[in-house]
């Protein structure tokens, strides 16, 4: 079940990162009300609180770099993180930066954009989660 809740959080958020380059705050604050106490209820305390770590780093990194990552994706990095926990997350991540360095790259190299446009990160979390599902 949080799993589903998860799937559906991100598939949510990232039609809308695609669509209007944000990320609605309240359904941030939805997602993070429904995931939050399904995961301390199914991860306990503790597991839920490591998986949150790599969210507040994504937090630290958009403050200190605000035209690089947005607070939104750390947000949703950390109301992720509480449901899988932090192996989890840690993999999910690795795998959606790839895809989204990997598309970049593409961007840069065969199409000839510059290095400054900027690519909606939520679509590539969201291939990394239905991967995630699958192992």
């Amino acid at each position: 079940m949080l799993t589903v809740a998860v799937m559906i959080f991100l598939l949510i958020l990232s039609i809308c990162d695609l669509r209007e380059k944000s990320l609605p705050v309240w359904l941030l604050l939805a997602g993070a009300v429904v995931i939050g106490p399904f995961s301390l209820w199914e991860n306990g305390l503790a597991e839920t609180a490591l998986g949150c770590i790599p969210g507040i780093a994504l937090l630290f990194i958009s403050l200190a770099l605000p035209h690089c990552l947005g607070t939104g994706d750390g947000l949703v990095v950390m109301t992720v993180g509480a449901a899988w926990g932090l192996y989890a997350c840690c993999r999910w991540l690795l795998l959606g930066f790839t895809l989204a360095a990997a598309v970049g790259l593409w961007k840069m190299l065969i199409r000839k954009r510059s290095g400054k446009e900027q690519i909606a990160l939520l679509p590539f979390l969201l291939l990394a989660a239905i991967g995630e599902c699958l192992i």
